[in-house]
C-alpha cells in the first residue's frame, strides 16, 4: 500500500513568507531620531578616564548635547569648574566671546553648532594620542585632533585641526570628567577654538 503523498510547499513561497513575517515586525522601519538633549545608550558611565574621551567622540558623532556636556566637570555637582583656554588665534579674533568660558558657554556653543547643521550632516572627532601623564587624582592627555562638523555657515571652515590637552579628574561619585582643556594651533588649518568663538554667540 502506498504512503499518502506529502503536500509540498513551493520554494519560492518560503522567502516571501519570511519577508512578510519580518516586515510585520517592523524591523526595516526607520526609528525616530533621538533628541540631542537626551542622553543616549551610547553614553558609558565614565568609571575610567579613557571612557570620558570615548564618550566625547561618540557625542560629537551623534550630535548629542546631553552626552557632550556630561563629559565636562560641573561645578554644581563636583565643586570643580570646567576651564577652557583657547588658541591664541581664536583669542585674538573672538576674545570677548571666549573670555571666562565655562560649562554653560560650552553647552550653548555645541547647541548652536548643531542647530546650524542638517540632521544627516557629517560630524566627527578624531584624536591621535601624543602623551599621557598620570598623577594621583587626574590624567593629562595630549592629542592631535581633527574636528569635522558640516554646517550651514557660509565661508566658515567645516574642519578644525590642532593639538589639545585634556586634564581628566575623578569626582566624588568616582566618575571622571574633563575639567581643563587647552587648545593649541599646530597646523595652518582653523583650530577648534574658532568654532567655539564663531558659534558661541
Amino acid at each position: 500500500m502506498k504512503a499518502p503523498a506529502r503536500a509540498s510547499i513551493p520554494r519560492a513561497t518560503v522567502p516571501a513568507a519570511l519577508l512578510l513575517l519580518v516586515g510585520a515586525c517592523g524591523l526595516f522601519e526607520p526609528r525616530d531620531p533621538q533628541s540631542p538633549t537626551e542622553s543616549g545608550l551610547n553614553f558609558v558611565p565614565p568609571t575610567e578616564p579613557g571612557i570620558v574621551i570615548n564618550n566625547l567622540q561618540a557625542a560629537v558623532d551623534q550630535k548629542n548635547v546631553a552626552n557632550y556636556v556630561a563629559c565636562f566637570a560641573d561645578v554644581a555637582r563636583q565643586g570643580r569648574p570646567f576651564v577652557f583656554i583657547p588658541s591664541a588665534e581664536a583669542s585674538a579674533q573672538y576674545g570677548a566671546v571666549l573670555a571666562e568660558w565655562d560649562l554653560t558657554k560650552e553647552e550653548a556653543y555645541f547647541q548652536n553648532l548643531i542647530a546650524r547643521s542638517p540632521a544627516t550632516a557629517f560630524s566627527s572627532l578624531v584624536l591621535t594620542l601624543q602623551s599621557t601623564i598620570v598623577s594621583a587624582d587626574s590624567v593629562l592627555y595630549e592629542y592631535d585632533y581633527i574636528f569635522s562638523f558640516n554646517h550651514s555657515e557660509q565661508g566658515f571652515p567645516q574642519t578644525a585641526r590642532g593639538r589639545l590637552q585634556f586634564t581628566v579628574g575623578v569626582d566624588a561619585s568616582t566618575f571622571w570628567t574633563i575639567h581643563r582643556w587647552i587648545d593649541f594651533k599646530s597646523t595652518d588649518d582653523a583650530t577648534w577654538s574658532l568654532f567655539k568663538g564663531k558659534f558661541g554667540n
